[in-house]
């Protein structure tokens, strides 16, 4: 069948363009969760192929200046023979340049600050000023062998990129950069340019191969989003691209992310961002002197200011990820570690605050807690609970069990992943403490995502009433079986996003037998013609089921479709969606008393992303 690309919608030319650039040919992820424009080159055929396609891709390429360093093409100039690709010629003779807004500057390869300098000259990027540049993009990672810092005949080449970048991009506004290379002095690469652009600058993402220092006194006035971040560079450079959300939420951990942990690097947030940060992502950090990460440098002395602690007064959102405790990393293997981790006593940082000094947040919304061994109760106290709109915690399993959501008084998201029990014998906690969630009296929450890959048996929600009522989006990763899912709707009436992961059916008989048993328990849902009028939104994964288990849990998925008549959506496996198609014909099919499905008709049904 042909098809015609040039009648696509305008808009999806464009987004289709978008993906071509930001994650190439090979639809690289990775490359995007690093904002890294890897597909630059890949749109230059684009733009020959009609009047449509160019009208799409030529905002995207020419207004993006790329200088890859170390690529197979060469270029020619008065000094020698460089291995640079570049669109920046074609960029000048298309008359964009005025209007050109980035800058990506990528190594391939373990590209010395030499090759980067005389590159950015051979480019003809540097003989130019760009007044449109307010973003750039520097990735320059170095080998294992390569680490540490430059010796001083490579001090020259750093400070010549720096000031390269400088008289080129005068509005610079946004700096994105990983680099494996530091000065002399141990200061990070782009340490004269992020000094020299602080006063203008309105976020810094700042990814170092080593420990991260940055070396300037100066004032932020504009600064709003600040990502500091190191990484072992003994890892794969894939490890660096990984989407740390992704294993989060499958609960899962790559051995390359626990030893990126273990691998903690000095890392310290400048004292001068506390007054006008609204975002700040830090990690991986000490957890045994977590403040000391918030002090910065004194100017005058060059050392860490413990005396006076700085107050981030206008920051909103607050990410901290943790390494492994100090000792836990040197001698104890990893299966130890993780032990000791869970089974650690120690209160943590309240003890090693010095003269009781620690950062104040008194205007915190959201807040995001990753791998933090200690108790976590006692941790979240540093925090104004009753402010916080927005939680996230991530293997945090000390004391966890212990934790209420309802001391978050003004909370709207919460994202919860609940930990292994200490203990296989209390696997119970975990079932007791996400019902115990439920029962919790939160009026202001409206998304709720609870996350465990360790339960053994299904969760049974509690048979009371839920004290939810303002909850619209619900997101469970735990294991559930199906008749569960008429509970969750008859007890959230303003419910429209349900995600659930079923992984028991009963059968007919144990159904039968289970409504006669525990008639309280589910008075009146299995009668009811609607079980809501609000959901919108329905996705059901199933695990480990068999295919005639599986059969029944869409045909019962089907039966409570046809008694919500707000369903817009359904979603579920791939290889499920075509059973479960049948299943809404044969339930539109039935003639099912005081139930009307004819809203089944303009469903429409997706695959969950795997």
């Amino acid at each position: 069948m042909h098809c015609d690309f040039d009648t696509l919608p305008p808009r999806i030319l464009t987004r289709i363009f978008e993906y071509l650039f930001w994650t190439g040919l090979c639809g690289d992820h990775r490359a995007e969760q690093m904002v890294l424009p890897i597909g630059q080159f890949a749109m230059l055929a684009c733009l020959s192929v009609s009047h449509a396609w160019r009208k799409r891709a030529a905002g995207l390429f020419y207004r993006t200046a790329v200088v890859a360093v170390g690529a197979s093409d060469t270029v020619m100039t008065a000094s020698g023979e460089h291995r640079v690709r570049t669109n920046v010629r074609l960029v000048l003779e298309s008359g964009y340049a005025p209007k050109t807004t980035r800058l990506a500057v990528f190594s391939i390869g373990s590209m010395m600050p030499e090759d980067l300098d005389e590159c950015l000259v051979a480019s003809e990027f540097a003989g130019f000023e760009w007044p449109s540049i307010d973003t750039l993009y520097f990735y320059h990672p170095l080998g294992p062998e390569n680490q540490g810092p430059a010796s001083l005949d490579q001090d020259e080449p750093i400070d010549s990129v720096n000031r390269h970048l400088i008289a080129s991009m005068p509005n610079l506004e946004r700096i994105y950069t990983l680099s494996g290379t530091c000065d002399s002095f141990g200061l990070f690469a782009l340490d004269d340019l992020i000094n020299e652009r602080m006063p203008y600058l309105n976020s810094l993402t700042a990814v170092a191969q080593g420990p991260l220092k940055l070396g300037f006194h100066g004032s932020a006035y504009l600064l709003k989003r600040l990502t500091m971040s190191t990484v072992d560079p003994t890892l794969a450079m894939h490890a660096l691209l990984t989407d740390n959300d992704s294993i989060a939420s499958s609960g899962e951990e790559s051995e390359d992310s626990e030893r990126q942990r273990e691998h903690l690097m000095p890392l310290t947030v400048p004292r001068v961002f506390a007054e006008s940060l609204v975002q700040l992502d830090i990690g991986p950090i000490e957890p045994d002197n977590i403040w000391s990460q918030f002090f910065g440098i004194n100017g005058a002395s060059g050392n860490p200011d413990i005396f006076t602690a700085p107050d981030f007064v206008c920051l909103r959102r607050l990410r901290l990820v943790f390494g492994l405790p100090r000792c836990l990393r040197a001698s104890d293997s990893r299966r130890k570690a993780r032990h000791a981790s869970r089974q650690h006593a120690s209160p943590g940082p309240e003890n090693t605050v010095v003269n009781g000094i620690y950062p104040v947040f008194p205007r915190l919304e959201s807040l995001t807690v990753e791998h933090y061994p200690y108790n976590i109760l006692l941790f979240l106290e540093n925090f104004p609970r009753a402010r916080l709109r927005y939680l996230e915690l991530r293997k945090c399993p000390h004391r966890f069990f212990e934790l209420s959501l309802g001391v978050f008084t003004s909370l709207q998201t919460a994202i919860i992943d609940v930990p292994r029990a200490p203990h296989a014998s209390k696997s119970e906690d975990e079932e007791a403490w996400i019902s115990r969630a439920f029962a919790e009296k939160m009026p202001t929450l409206r998304s709720l995502s609870l996350v465990t890959s360790s339960i053994l048996y299904q969760v049974d929600l509690p048979s009371q009433h839920y004290n939810l009522n303002q909850l619209q989006r619900l997101h469970l990763g735990i294991s559930m079986r199906a008749m569960e899912v008429a509970k969750l709707l008859f007890e959230l009436p303003q419910l429209r996003s349900l995600y659930l992961e079923i992984t028991n059916v009963m059968s007919a008989a144990h159904e039968y037998l289970s409504r006669s048993v525990h008639p309280k328990k589910y008075p009146g849902i299995f009668t009811r013609a609607t079980l809501s009028s609000s959901l919108e939104e329905l996705a059901v994964r199933l695990i480990d089921l068999s295919p005639h288990r599986s059969r029944r849990a869409l045909a019962k998925t089907a039966y409570a479709a046809a008694r919500i008549p707000s369903i817009l959506r359904i979603s579920t496996q791939a290889e499920y969606v075509d059973d479960l198609r049948a299943s809404i014909v044969k339930v539109q099919a039935t003639k099912l008393p005081h139930v009307d499905a004819r809203h089944l008709d303009t469903v429409q049904l997706h695959s969950l992303v795997t």
